[in-house]
C-alpha cells in the first residue's frame, strides 16, 4: 500500500477511536439516509475545532448559561452536537415561536397544492364569523404572515393579557389600531388564525398536513403538539420537536427546500419567504433593528426562526451553516455566533486535520452531557426533623396545597406535592445530577404526559432548594425551602416569576 494511502487508514482509525458514535460522509455532497445524518468532523468541513472548543469551555465555565443543546450543520454534515442535562439527543422541545416558520413552509405548500389561491385572500373568507369589524374584514394571509393585521395589540400581552392569543375568539375581542398593513406588530393570534385556515383550506388538521407534506418527507416521526379548545393545533407555539429534527428543517431550507432530491418546500417560496419584507426598530421590544420575512427573523447575513426562551433554527446560507438551539435564555448563543461559530467556519475548504483539538472537543462535550456524580454532603440536622412530614400550605394561586420532602440514609430524597387532586411524586438527585421520572400526568405547556427532572442541595442549614425541569419546556422551576421550627416558607418560581408561599407541619 501506498504511503498516502496508509496514511489516509491511519488516519480513519484514529477518528473512529476519537469519535465512535460518529458514522463518517465521504464528501460534501453526500446525501441524508432517511433519519441518519451524515457525521463529520469540524476540520473536514473547514471548521475550526479550537474555537468550537473555546466555546464549549465558556459554556462549561457558566455552568450551561441556560442552554440545553447545541447542534451545528456545515456542509450538510452534522460536525458538533451538544445536549447539556437533563436533555439528549430524543427530547423533544418546545420549539415555542420558532414553530411560526415551520408554519410558513406549511403556507407555501398550501399554495404550491392550490389549497390557498393566494396571500392576497382575506381572513373573512375561511372565518367570517371572527372578523366583525369592516378594518378586519379586509385583513389578507399576507398581512398575517408579515404581523401587520393592524389589530391592537402589544409583544407584552403575549403572557400578560387575559384575552389568549391561540383562542379564535380573541378576533371578536381585540380591536383594530391601525388600517390593515401599516405596521408590524407581533402577534401569535395571526399564526393561530393561520393554523385554522389550512385546517379548513386542507380538510385536515395543521398537523396531519404538515405530517403528510413536510415531517414524513424529513423522516421527522417523533413530534407533539398542542391544540386549542376546539382541536385546532396552536399556531405559532407549542410544537414540539427534536433538536436534530429542528436542525432537518432548517438544512431543508440552506438546500432551497429540496430534501434527498425531493423539493418538499417550492424553491420560489423558500426565497420569497426569507427575503425581507420590512424593517423593525430600533425600540423599546427591539433595540437592534431587524428585518422581517414570512414569519422569518433577517438578521446580516442569516436568516431565523426564533422561539420564547431561545429556541433558534439559525441558517447561514454564505457559510453553508445551520445552527439548532434549544435553551431557556432568550440570548446566550448571541454571544458564541459571531465570535466562535462563525468565525471558526470561515475557511473557504477543508482544513488540516487537528486530532487533538478534535479529541478534546469530543470529550468536553461528553462531559458535558454526562457529567460525574459529585460526593453527597452531609444532611443538616433539621433535614431528620422535616423528613417524611407533612406541610400544609396556605391557599396560593399555584394551587399546591401540601408538601412532603423525605430523606432516605442521608443519600436519597423524594418530593411528594398535592396540587388539587393530583400528587405529583418524584425523585431528587443529592448528586449534582437529575433524576428523572414519567409522572404519568400532563404539567408545563405539553399536552402529553409529563417527564419530570430534579436534582437539589442544601443552600444552609435550613433551606433545601430543588431544581425541577419539565423535560422539553423551557424554564427550571426552583422549590426553595426554609424550615423553621415547624414552619416554612416555600418560594416557587423561576426565571420569569416566582411565589412566596408560607405552610406549617401538620400535626
Amino acid at each position: 500500500m501506498k504511503a498516502e494511502g496508509l496514511s489516509s487508514v491511519i488516519l480513519m482509525v484514529l477518528l473512529c477511536c476519537l469519535f465512535p458514535f460518529h458514522s463518517y460522509g465521504q464528501g460534501p455532497n453526500s446525501h441524508l439516509r432517511d433519519n441518519d445524518w451524515k457525521i463529520s468532523t469540524p476540520e473536514a468541513q473547514g471548521v475550526d475545532s479550537r474555537k468550537l472548543l473555546e466555546m464549549f469551555q465558556d459554556i462549561k465555565a457558566k455552568g450551561g448559561g441556560g442552554l440545553h443543546s447545541i447542534l451545528i450543520i456545515k456542509n450538510g454534515y452534522l460536525i458538533t452536537e451538544s445536549y447539556l442535562p437533563p436533555y439528549h439527543k430524543e427530547t423533544l422541545h418546545n420549539v415555542k415561536s420558532a414553530s411560526k416558520s415551520i408554519l410558513s413552509a406549511l403556507v407555501g405548500i398550501a399554495l404550491e397544492k392550490k389549497y390557498l389561491r393566494s396571500l392576497d385572500q382575506k381572513v373573512s373568507e375561511f372565518y367570517p364569523e371572527y372578523v366583525n369589524d369592516p378594518q378586519k374584514k379586509e385583513i389578507t394571509l399576507r398581512q398575517l404572515l408579515t404581523m401587520t393585521a393592524g389589530l391592537a395589540w402589544s409583544y407584552d400581552q403575549e403572557s400578560a393579557s387575559p384575552v389568549s392569543p391561540t383562542d379564535l375568539e380573541s378576533w371578536k375581542v381585540v380591536p383594530m389600531r391601525d388600517a390593515p398593513g401599516e405596521k408590524f406588530e407581533y402577534n401569535t393570534m395571526l399564526a393561530h388564525m393561520m393554523s385554522a385556515i389550512l385546517t379548513k383550506a386542507s380538510g385536515n388538521s395543521t398537523k396531519e398536513f404538515a405530517d403528510s407534506v413536510l415531517f414524513k418527507p424529513l423522516g421527522i416521526t417523533e413530534v407533539q403538539w398542542s391544540k386549542d379548545n376546539r382541536g385546532i393545533y396552536i399556531g405559532g407555539a407549542e410544537l414540539f420537536l427534536r433538536p436534530r429534527d429542528m436542525a432537518k428543517f432548517g438544512l431543508l431550507y440552506l438546500n432551497k427546500g429540496v430534501w434527498n432530491g425531493q423539493q418538499v418546500v417550492p424553491r420560489d417560496w423558500v426565497k420569497e419567504s426569507t427575503s425581507p419584507k420590512l424593517s423593525i426598530g430600533p425600540d423599546l421590544n427591539y433595540p437592534m433593528a431587524i428585518k422581517y420575512g414570512y414569519w422569518w427573523w433577517i438578521p446580516a447575513q442569516s436568516y431565523q426562526a426564533r422561539g420564547y426562551n431561545g429556541q433558534y433554527i439559525i441558517v447561514r446560507p454564505d457559510l453553508k451553516m445551520v445552527v439548532a438551539v434549544t435553551s431557556e435564555n432568550q440570548g446566550a448563543i448571541f454571544q458564541y455566533l459571531d465570535p466562535y461559530i462563525f468565525q471558526a467556519a470561515s475557511s473557504k475548504g477543508p482544513l488540516p486535520p487537528n486530532l487533538q483539538a478534535a479529541q478534546a472537543l469530543n470529550r468536553l462535550v461528553n462531559e458535558l452531557e454526562n457529567p460525574a456524580a459529585q460526593a453527597v454532603r452531609p444532611m443538616p440536622e433539621i433535614a431528620a426533623k422535616v423528613s417524611g412530614k407533612k406541610y400544609v400550605l396556605e391557599p396560593n394561586k399555584m394551587g399546591m396545597q401540601s408538601f412532603v420532602l423525605a430523606f432516605k440514609d442521608g443519600r436519597e430524597c423524594r418530593m411528594e406535592v398535592t396540587i388539587g387532586k393530583q400528587t405529583l411524586d418524584f425523585p431528587v438527585g443529592l448528586d449534582g445530577n437529575f433524576q428523572i421520572v414519567n409522572t404519568g400526568i400532563s404539567l408545563g405547556s405539553n399536552s402529553e404526559q409529563t417527564r419530570l427532572a430534579s436534582k437539589g442541595s442544601w443552600g444552609d442549614d435550613k433551606t433545601f432548594v430543588i431544581k425541577s425541569q419539565v423535560l422539553g419546556d423551557i424554564t427550571t422551576q426552583i422549590f426553595s425551602m426554609k424550615f423553621t421550627d415547624d414552619d416554612v416558607s416555600l418560594d416557587f418560581g423561576n426565571s420569569i416569576s416566582s411565589t412566596r408561599i408560607i405552610g406549617k407541619m401538620e400535626k
